[in-house]
């Protein structure tokens, strides 16, 4: 996908590559969650392993995981050791931007426990204004809104700051794209026009458990990785984790890879929602 937009830095930029998961739900079905289940209790962390075991296979350089990778606070200590652990195998910086099931603020999961103790890699954004996290090293800059729970009209990408002085600027986004079918009453919108006028190269999604790209202007590529596994059992949803390449030339690719051995879904292949700029 060529980058053209005037607002993108001339010459060349680091390549490198990203892993994208999203809506994990560690602790769903944890001892005292009222689904309790270890048969699903231990398929929710063998995924975990799968989507890390996906980026040491394809050597990414950065891990972004879009919110909701703890089902809510109450999860077993034991799990949130095992979060932790998984994320220091990563090997490479991960970034977490707080969803709704795992917000910041009062009653947070990640108040609990020092999860960077244990994965000094990991950096949990933690500001409901926003705030943004560099990577020197990769020449990356990501923004992103934590969620507090405190407001059900929470807009996960409004206002971002300009582009910073990193070649690659990212965002995390994890909210309801507004598509030409969506349900209005549901919270956290994300728009394509918010999309656009970020001036991200990236923009890691999460909240839905499908796959999909959405509609994000002609300058930034933006989409959800789906859920390594759906909540609702049996749906068929979830099952893989996106791959995002960044070139030298400042082109964005994706790749889905699947968790359960199917073969990937090349970034063409991967359905694309349009936006509903007249919906409000």
């Amino acid at each position: 996908m060529g980058r053209e937009a005037p607002w993108l830095p001339r010459g060349g930029r680091r390549p490198f590559r990203l892993l994208h998961p999203s809506d994990v739900h560690l602790g769903a079905y944890d001892r005292g969650s009222g689904r309790d289940s270890a048969a699903h209790r231990d398929a929710v962390e063998a995924n975990l392993r799968a989507v890390i075991d996906v980026g040491l296979r394809e050597r990414v350089d950065l891990v972004l995981i879009a919110g909701d990778f703890f089902d809510n606070a109450r999860v077993n200590e034991e799990t949130l050791r095992f979060a932790a652990e998984q994320m220091a195998r990563a090997e490479v910086p991960v970034v977490i931007g707080p969803g709704n099931h795992d917000h910041v603020g009062d009653n947070s999961v990640y108040d609990r426990l020092d999860l960077t103790s244990i994965a000094q890699n990991l950096v949990i954004q933690r500001s409901e204004a926003g705030e943004t996290t560099t990577i020197k090293e990769l020449d990356v800059e990501v923004w992103g809104r934590a969620h507090t729970e405190r407001s059900s009209d929470f807009l996960p990408l409004a206002d971002p700051p300009p582009r910073g002085d990193a070649g690659w600027q990212l965002a995390i986004g994890h909210g309801h794209f507004i598509h030409p079918r969506a349900v209005l009453r549901h919270s956290f919108h994300i728009r394509e026009e918010e999309l656009a006028r970020s001036q991200r190269d990236y923009v890691a999604l999460g909240h839905w458990e499908q796959l999909t790209r959405v509609a994000a202007g002609p300058h930034t590529t933006a989409a959800y990785s789906g859920a390594p596994q759906s909540l609702a059992v049996g749906s068929g949803l979830g099952g893989r984790v996106l791959l995002v390449e960044f070139s030298g030339e400042g082109d964005v690719g994706l790749t889905a890879h699947s968790i359960e051995g199917a073969e990937p879904l090349r970034h063409d292949e991967i359905p694309l929602l349009a936006g509903a700029p007249d919906r409000v």
